[in-house]
């Protein structure tokens, strides 16, 4: 690592270490701050919108956290749940092979969207047309989890690239959050099973104090399964098959944490992370007269260790109030193979193989000044670095396998970012000022195996690509009443171009086709106006939301023309490349609302409505899905609770072309319960789609070759694979010791 570029991380810690060892009480004397952690229930504090602990009433509507308890209590195990349970904005596309994809906000997906677990980027995205190679976004077990926060829209003056329609901020399970009331030693023992794919899983979770101060958390969990189920009835083989195709899946996690708490308000910690999923699938939808046998294997795995360095400022004397600083290393494989007998190849074999390894650091300072104008500064920056190395193999051996689609590549990206929150007027106001600047750098290798390729013709030279960009935001606050707050905000975001989108290239003479590489492709940017407010008690409230977000640059995927940049003769099928296209826009609004009407009910519903436009080419955005909503009403009392409701959707009726499918509307209910036998034994169970509706999401991808797929096509004659479960239910069992 570069000295220059980890300065503010190592220099914070170096602080924290002499700080610690050099204080008057003793090392293991644990500080007020840790005694109180140590016994507080799971936060409901929203860290990730801010950068900064702030409580959902202090922050715009268009920040949500999910807690713990509601993961619990609505049988949230993956991303999927958490859209159609308790987020109806966040949309996940589905591929039957890969399974749930990629994460939806806004209607933007993929790589427009940042994901962090622990205020640590997840790698990237990153698929290729007519490979076997497709990684998504579901990289972190739920069961891990102590909340999810969701930022909707561009978040880049403090996160930087990749923020451009929101985060997805996943925090881990503390020690802290098992070890309540001053219990030495505390964890939690999980099971459930799930009949939609016939799945069961367990984990369990520990966390003790080994001495004064230092705190250890240590979780192991696993679960197996089979296919999905759908409404589809049609069984046999070949593309007529509207069944599921049969498919055994499995994953593997663990996590583990070391932390210890010194005098004078300073933390440091160790976080270790293990994740590993392989899903083996039976295709016999590609099944002819050519393709006697079809299967795949794909297998991810996720490895993440960092330090943590923690500051709370002991009194308000202090030069800073607090501060954070982490240094990471982490890794992502992928093999995804499949194996086919055909009438042409007794051994037909595709196998993406793809790797992306990282490293990094980031951290913070805030400092609070009070009077009649408060002030609340956060400085900070990161830095990060990621090689991805990717190989398309296979066999037989031919001059469109075996190759580099992409090559392999260090990617190196740089922030600096500040944030003055200044409040007055008696803190009924609030102006919030923000800037960030970004600096990103791709630079590719030529190894044997490219450069073989550029000799052979079937390459070209890879180039290297550098932008920067300052992203702006501006916030305002009011507090008109003690029940009604107002929000205003325009921001900025961007997102760099991925490995993929500047130097991918494929050439397939035989069939007429190539895909070139894109060195000049400039960073997609988003500037967005949004409006909100927030009202009511914790009784009878909600929120309000309308936003506008509009996007330059774009960038998508196109098939050139003759005189067009980049075209090339003598591909008759197509020449296609990533280009910018210059605008696009999206706007909506978001409501929601709760209201406990009696003593016991709870009441609550939220909903999200959206529309997509390019305004280049005045077609709609395929990204966006339809008006969604979520109602809800239970009864709990201490020993048992239940909850019905109702996800709604509309019909998707805005497609950029009449080849793509117009998913209908639907109405889904689910029912569930929970039941304490004894104090800290809790038995849960539900029916989800009761009534066996047959519905659709409208943005699953079909099936394709190897690759992610498209969007679902209105002629499909197998469409009905890709409907959602019928009637399922789930049980779970969870003890706390």
């Amino acid at each position: 690592m570069n000295r220059t570029q980890h300065t503010l991380a190592l220099s914070l810690m170096a602080c924290a270490l002499h700080s610690a060892f050099a204080a008057d009480a003793p090392a293991t004397a644990k500080p007020a701050a840790a005694t109180a952690s140590a016994s507080s229930a799971l936060s409901t504090v929203v860290v990730t919108a801010t950068r900064t602990e702030k409580t959902l009433d202090e922050l715009p509507p268009s920040v949500t956290t999910t807690d713990r308890s509601t993961l619990d209590d609505n049988f949230i195990r993956d991303f999927t749940d958490l859209g159609d349970r308790a987020e109806p904005g966040i949309t996940i596309t589905r591929q039957p092979r890969y399974g749930g994809t990629n994460i939806n906000i806004r209607g933007l997906e993929g790589n427009r969207i940042l994901m962090l677990v622990d205020g640590i980027r997840l790698p990237s995205t990153f698929s290729f047309s007519g490979r076997d190679t497709f990684i998504g976004q579901d990289m972190v077990d739920f069961g891990s989890l102590a909340a999810i926060d969701i930022v909707r829209g561009p978040g880049s003056t403090l996160y930087g690239s990749s923020a451009l329609g929101g985060i997805v901020g996943l925090r881990t399970l503390d020690p802290s959050d098992l070890l309540k009331g001053g219990k030495k030693l505390g964890g939690r023992a999980d099971a459930d099973y799930d009949s939609a794919d016939t799945s069961y899983g367990g984990r369990a979770s520990v966390a003790g104090e080994m001495a004064e101060g230092t705190f250890w958390l240590a979780q192991v969990g696993g679960r197996k399964g089979n296919e999905l189920d759908n409404k589809g009835e049609n069984g046999g083989t070949g593309a007529n098959r509207t069944e599921p195709d049969p498919q055994n899946t499995e994953s593997r996690n663990a996590l583990g944490k070391l932390q210890h708490y010194f005098e004078g308000g300073h933390k440091l910690g160790v976080t270790g992370e293990y994740r590993n999923t392989t899903t083996d699938t039976n295709l016999l939808e590609d099944l002819s007269s050519s393709v006697k046998s079809s299967r795949a294997t794909d297998e991810q795995t996720r490895k993440r260790l960092s330090l943590d360095y923690d500051y709370t400022a002991p009194d308000a004397n202090q030069w800073v109030d607090s501060a954070t600083a982490r240094v990471y290393w982490q890794t992502l494989d992928s093999d995804q193979h499949r194996y086919q007998v055909r009438t042409t190849a007794a051994d037909y074999q595709r196998d993406g193989q793809y790797t992306e390894s990282m490293k990094g650091t980031n951290g913070q300072l805030v400092k609070r000044f009070d009077g009649q104008i408060s002030q609340e500064w956060v400085v900070g920056g990161e830095w990060w670095q990621s090689r991805t190395t990717e190989f398309a193999a296979g066999k037989p051996d031919s001059s469109t396998i075996n190759t580099r689609t992409v090559p392999i590549t260090n990617i190196t990206q740089y922030g600096l970012f500040a944030q003055d929150e200044i409040g007055f007027g008696g803190g009924r106001f609030s102006l919030t000022p923000g800037i960030r600047y970004d600096n990103y750098r791709q630079n590719p290798e030529i190894d044997p195996i490219l450069a073989a390729q550029i000799a052979a013709g079937t390459a070209v030279t890879p180039k290297d690509q550098s932008d920067s960009k300052f992203s702006p935001k501006l916030m305002a606050s009011w507090k008109a009443t003690e029940t009604l707050t107002l929000y205003g905000q325009y921001a900025q975001g961007f997102r760099a171009p991925s490995v993929v989108e500047v130097n991918g290239e494929f050439t397939n003479a035989a069939f007429g086709y190539t895909l070139v590489p894109n060195p000049d492709l400039k960073p997609e940017t988003s500037s967005g106006y949004e409006f909100g407010a927030r009202f009511g008690t914790d009784q009878l409230g909600g929120t309000a939301t309308v936003y506008d977000n509009r996007y330059r640059n774009f960038i998508e995927q196109v098939t050139l023309q003759q005189g067009d940049a980049g075209w090339v003769a003598g591909y008759p099928a197509g020449v296609f490349q990533n280009i910018n296209i210059d605008r696009a826009r999206i706007y909506g609004a978001e409501a929601s609302g709760h209201w406990q009407f009696l003593p016991n009910w709870h009441s609550n519903a939220s909903l999200a409505y959206a529309v997509g436009v390019n305004e280049t080419e005045h077609t709609w955005l395929d990204s966006v899905a339809p008006l969604k909503a979520v109602f809800n009403v239970g009864y709990a009392v201490s020993q048992w609770g239940v909850d019905g409701s109702l996800t709604a959707a509309s019909a998707k009726r805005h497609v950029s072309s009449n080849t793509l499918f117009e998913a209908p509307g639907y109405g889904v209910v689910d029912f569930s319960g929970w039941y304490k036998p004894v104090k800290d034994l809790r038995l849960s169970a539900g029916v989800f789609n009761l009534f066996d509706h047959k519905y659709w999401n409208s943005q699953d991808r079909q099936s394709s070759n190897g690759g992610p797929g498209t969007l679902l096509q209105a002629d499909n004659v197998a469409i009905d694979r890709y409907t959602q479960p019928g009637r399922s239910f789930r049980v779970a069992a969870s003890y706390l010791f």
